[in-house]
């Protein structure tokens, strides 16, 4: 049994063939798909609070190398 995550190309084509079952259009943009995916959550009653209302994360902090690492 195969426990290797799904590829992009996979998630791409369930994503397509989820907004086509939804008679949804696929998003063309990122602004698209982002209010797509609000309109969604808002109409299946999901929990967590909008994109719009999170804070904006900043980039990963770096990880410190020990000097005497090897």
């Amino acid at each position: 049994m195969e426990h290797a995550r799904p590829t992009i190309r996979q998630i791409y084509a369930l994503a397509a063939a989820l907004c086509e079952r939804a008679g949804e259009e696929f998003p063309e943009t990122r602004g698209d798909a982002s209010e797509l995916i609000e309109r969604l959550r808002i109409e299946n009653g999901h929990p967590a609070p909008r994109l719009e209302d999170t804070p904006v994360r900043g980039p990963p902090a770096r990880r410190r190398r020990r000097a005497n690492a090897f």
